[in-house]
């Protein structure tokens, strides 16, 4: 290593970068610790990069210079920390702003919502969905005095319904009144009035409405066994002859409307010379059928009963020897004090020889002990 001092030419120790005099210049000046080997190695670098014969001094100080030129990049870190401040407190901000609303207007939006529904309901359970979901809101008192009118207005009803025959009344009571102690009386009520219903029209299309309404739950299907048998009876399974429908319907007609007038000679046209059931009178011969019922018609006088054949609904099978299975809807009419009483609801069940003269002939009535 040389023994000169590069930066003033004077004697140095061989084991020291520069003269004591620099060496103490520049820790003075510079802070710079020209002991410490790493950066003695830097230095060492930069002085051997400088061109022979330039100012050293200028150099040290230009490279000073370039030192505190790292600087700024500090004070940029400073600037980004002070930036993603703001922008936490405006999230804050934010934040707390959407509770702000989510608790007011929001709020008070929702419940605005479930007042106006309970009122367009106006029935038990929408007053208590609202109590329920609202038990500080500002309609609480409106909701509970609507539920206690809706209360005692709900036994008066029920009081006239009772006798009601009017299905959309009990139907709408059912709705309005949906937590009422009376819901098990009104739902048998409803099931009640819409079989008699699909007995007064007394064909496949009532007894089928009836099944599918007690099926769906809509009414409670007390009756479901019963019509089940009748929409049996009355489904056309098989493919309809139409010259043998038209022969059947001429002496289901015939038959009845002489059964009506008691004509002799007409139901002895339409019987079978042997009948092996007349109703409920076993079997006989037309003869005997015909002059017993001449002598019943005499004794009951005007109190006679007339039938009506609802030939649109007959429905029957052709058996193997050429017989025939009927089943039809008839309403029978009896006058009482200058009033006609009908009597819907009852299946005829007749068979038929090969020359559609009635063998047999008996019926289902709509309940027991109809006449």
């Amino acid at each position: 290593m040389s023994l000169i001092c590069p930066l003033c030419g004077k004697y140095k120790p061989e084991d020291s970068l520069f003269c004591d005099v620099c060496s103490k210049k520049m820790n003075s000046d510079f802070e710079i610790n020209i002991h410490e080997r790493d950066e003695l190695d830097l230095n060492t670098t930069v002085v051997e990069e400088q061109s022979e014969g330039a100012d050293n001094n200028s150099s040290l100080e230009n490279r000073s210079f370039d030192e505190n030129k790292e600087m700024p990049p500090a004070k940029k870190s400073k600037k980004a920390g002070i930036s993603l401040f703001w922008i936490l407190i405006g999230v804050i901000i934010l934040i707390g702003a959407f509770l702000v609303y989510n608790k007011t207007i929001l709020t008070e939006s929702l419940e605005q919502r479930a007042w106006e529904t309970a009122l367009n309901k106006n029935s038990v359970s929408g007053y208590l969905d609202y109590i329920e979901s609202h038990p500080d809101g500002i309609h609480f008192d409106d909701a509970q005095a609507g539920l206690m009118k809706l209360k005692e207005d709900e036994a008066v009803t029920w009081e006239k319904l009772k006798v009601s025959q009017n299905l959309d009344e009990l139907l709408n009571f059912s709705k309005q009144y949906e937590s009422s102690p009376y819901i098990p009386l009104v739902r048998m009520r409803i099931d009640s009035l819409s079989w008699i219903s699909a007995l007064k029209i007394n064909n496949v299309e009532s007894y089928s409405e009836y099944l599918m309404n007690s099926q769906s739950g809509l009414i409670n299907g007390d009756y479901i066994t019963e019509a089940s048998k009748r929409h049996e009876m009355l489904f056309q399974s098989t493919p309809v002859n139409t010259t043998d429908m038209d022969s059947i319907r001429a002496t289901v007609n015939g038959f009845y409307a002489s059964l009506s007038e008691i004509n002799h000679s007409g139901m002895y046209k339409y019987l079978a010379p042997e009948v092996y059931r007349f109703y409920d009178s076993g079997g006989s011969t037309r003869e005997q059928i015909t002059g017993n019922l001449m002598v019943t018609a005499a004794q009951i006088g005007d109190r006679r009963f007339s039938f009506e054949p609802n030939l649109e609904s007959v429905q029957y099978v052709r058996e193997s020897n050429g017989a025939f299975k009927i089943n039809v809807p008839v309403v029978k009419s009896y006058s009482e004090n200058g009033t006609t009483v009908h009597l819907p609801g009852y299946i005829a069940h007749i068979e038929m020889n090969s020359d559609f003269e009635i063998k047999s002939i008996f019926e289902s009535k709509p309940f027991p002990g109809s006449p």
